[in-house]
């Protein structure tokens, strides 16, 4: 990407912000969205704010003091932190010419760890936000370099608060691209994970993470629900509910694409010892299963000798079956 196409969309924010600024101060355009322009350097009140604040400066300076350790963000720079303590907010450089210009934007804690479920259910190999370099639970982890994926989705947001319907519709698709791509952030993943794992009741993720931990053994749904303290009933209603699936369906799931996984890259060698690696006892069943799943046997799969439409059995909840077919193609050969 040229310098041009980078600076368009920075152009673009300042445009927008001064636009929603309406003037000198610090405005809420919405609830939990605050434009800032200041046109002299001095303090910025900040009072607590629910979940995590991400802010975004498009022109001037500003430092932000946490636990005594003062954080510098300047044009084109971000900064998270959670609402666990009330940070000390300072705009270092601003003037008539060259006002200061920021938003801050809170997000609640929901919508991350929906968020985070969501990329954990999306990517199987994906490496859960915890364990990506964690810094004992710091409420700020500095500013970091916005790109132009995030300014375009905050563009995007911040135009969709122009018209009614937009800002029911559209506005919370963009706030989820907006947690989305701060996931993406390394440096801002320690507060955003803060608020991804922030209640005592996530059981969806734990469930997911210890279904993902211990492919290899039989367990069962069952199982799943003792490991996260809820009923198995209960468990399966709040599972359901949030990923789409039932947790048996979601862990058939994970077992077939991981020997799928297994199969193309050789990393077992007979078909039993696949199946046993993820976690089926009888190789006929998972044979079946198997089969059932992609429209040929694993050895097939394995062999890669087929062009065909793997059928992924789901689950309804009136108990019936419906088959999606998701094309699977590979080079044809005898």
């Amino acid at each position: 990407m040229d310098s041009v196409t980078q600076t368009m969309p920075m152009e673009d924010l300042l445009v927008e912000l001064n636009c929603w600024a309406g003037g000198v101060g610090a405005r809420e355009v919405r609830p939990g969205l605050t434009v800032c322009r200041f046109d002299a350097p001095g303090p910025y009140s900040w009072g607590p704010a629910h979940g995590v604040t991400f802010g975004l400066v498009a022109q001037g300076r500003l430092s932000v003091d946490i636990g005594r350790i003062a954080h510098g963000c300047g044009p084109r720079e971000g900064v998270v932190f959670t609402d666990r303590l009330c940070p000390a907010v300072d705009v270092v450089a601003a003037s008539t010419d060259n006002p200061f210009l920021a938003m801050f934007l809170q997000i609640d804690a929901a919508i991350i760890r929906r968020m985070s479920i969501n990329v954990l259910v999306s990517d199987a190999a994906a490496v859960p936000v915890a364990r990506r370099g964690r810094t004992s639970g710091n409420q700020c982890s500095g500013t970091f370099s916005v790109d132009a994926r995030l300014l375009h989705s905050v563009l995007r947001f911040l135009r969709a608060l122009d018209g009614d319907l937009d800002e029911r519709v559209l506005a919370p698709i963009y706030l989820q691209e907006i947690v989305y791509r701060l996931m993406q952030i390394v440096c801002c993943q320690d507060p955003l994970e803060v608020a991804s794992h922030d209640s005592d009741a996530d059981p969806t993720r734990a469930a997911i993470e210890y279904i993902r931990s211990h492919l290899t053994e039989s367990i069962t749904v069952s199982d799943i629900a003792r490991e996260v303290r809820l009923s198995e009933s209960a468990f399966a209603h709040t599972f359901r509910a949030t990923i789409g699936v039932s947790p048996y369906q979601f862990l058939k799931s994970e077992r077939l694409d991981a020997a799928r996984r297994m199969l193309i890259t050789g990393s077992g060698n007979k078909v039993s010892e696949v199946g046993r690696a993820v976690g089926y006892s009888s190789a006929s069943h998972f044979i079946a299963e198997f089969k059932r799943r992609y429209a040929v046997t694993p050895r097939e799969y394995a062999n890669g000798k087929y062009s065909c439409a793997a059928l992924d059995v789901v689950d309804r909840p009136d108990g019936a079956h419906a088959r999606t077919a998701e094309m699977v193609k590979f080079p044809a050969g005898n």
